[in-house]
């Protein structure tokens, strides 16, 4: 976002989901193991991403000739035929559809290694002077086309104590969850400026992070710098932002409804 003319990034503490509950674990030599098994059938080279996702077991995308393949632990031990459904899926078109259902099968025999879904607190969307919900709903869909799928509400408010920064909004990828920072929430703050901050953080979702170097991830990569920068608000709102730090950093009064972090 807009940036201090000390050059401190605008970033403020929200209320942040609990962590879920870790992933069972995948053992260096398991996982090893199953990216040389569909390395091999598959004929290119593969890099393997062990996960505990609770809704896509698997996932692929080919990024600089290496084929980048996300799988849920349940198939760390999977026969020599599931192995094989998933080589092709990923790679052999003509049969794709039978590949899928036979690893529609193994995850179904496998349904317990799921893990459960976890309680969701409410999330205030309604502001006491804005409404978020009816933002998302609106750039949805005129800039997505109704295909983001997220949780938005306002945040809690930190600890009262002396701040030099401040973060406008947040999404969290596993829980698909987009908090916005309640000192946001107030007559001041142009509708246009809100609006952008839930832009941004709905675009997390649609061009999420990338491998980048010494495995660190771009959480901004080119694509999402892209789509940004093509949101007709983007300078006044960062402009406003920057001349308006000092407000937005001061005394606010607690958004209706005050309401839990979640979890999603």
């Amino acid at each position: 976002m807009a940036r201090e003319p000390s050059g401190l990034q605008l970033e403020l503490p929200l209320a942040r989901p609990p962590l879920q509950a870790p992933a069972l674990a995948a053992t260096p030599v398991a996982s090893a193991r199953l990216r040389e098994r569909l390395a091999r059938l598959a004929g290119e080279d593969v890099r393997l991403s062990i996960h505990d996702n609770r809704s896509t077991m698997v996932s692929y995308r080919r990024m600089q000739g290496t084929l980048e393949l996300r799988l849920h632990h349940m198939f760390l031990d999977a026969d020599e035929g599931t192995v094989r459904a998933l080589s092709e899926f990923v790679t052999a078109r003509r049969e794709r559809s039978r590949a899928g259902l036979a690893i529609d099968a193994f995850v179904r025999s496998h349904q317990a290694r799921i893990r459960p879904s976890e309680p969701r607190p409410h999330l205030e969307p309604r502001g006491r002077q804005h409404d978020l919900a009816q933002l998302y709903a609106s750039l949805n869909e005129r800039w997505f086309g109704g295909a983001i799928d997220a949780r938005i509400g306002w945040g809690r408010l930190p600890p009262r104590r002396r701040r030099r920064t401040i973060k406008m909004g947040v999404y969290y990828h596993e829980s698909r969850t987009i908090l916005i920072h309640p000192a946001l929430d107030r007559p001041e703050v142009p509708e246009f400026v809100v609006g952008f901050v839930v832009y941004h953080e709905m675009l997390h979702q649609a061009v999420p992070p990338i491998p980048g170097r010494n495995g660190r991830k771009r959480i901004h990569p080119p694509a999402f710098v892209a789509r940004e920068r093509a949101h007709p608000d983007r300078a006044r709102a960062l402009a406003w932002e920057k001349a308006n730090l000092s407000m937005l950093l001061g005394p606010r009064l607690r958004p209706r409804g005050s309401p839990p972090s979640p979890t999603g």
